[in-house]
């Protein structure tokens, strides 16, 4: 069916925890935020292009690393452009903290 760009949200207690997550998805894009607000887990996206018909598959996948490093898996989502054509999720293309 083909690939779109995919984007997974997961929390993590610390920032080094969600480091060492990032560092077990080394075939995504992943990006690092701190806590919005105090007490809220650090933010790890973690993005690539997935085949359509493996992505139930990959989320998986993606949730189990997550809560081996001790992270809560939030989810993903593929973002369109008002053409409905998908792109890559444009908190990981920004320029700070890339860690893959």
């Amino acid at each position: 069916m083909g690939t779109i760009p995919y984007t997974h949200w997961a929390y993590f207690p610390d920032e080094a925890s969600a480091r060492r997550c990032a560092m077990d998805l080394a075939d995504f894009v992943t990006r690092i935020r701190e806590p919005a607000i105090s007490g809220a887990g650090w933010l790890l996206l973690a993005g690539r292009d997935v085949e359509v018909d493996y992505l139930p598959a990959r989320h998986g996948e993606v949730e189990a690393i997550v809560e081996r490093h001790g992270g809560t898996y939030d989810g993903g989502e593929a973002t369109y452009l008002g053409t409905g054509r998908p792109v890559a999720d444009p908190l990981l293309i920004g320029d700070d903290d890339a860690t893959a």
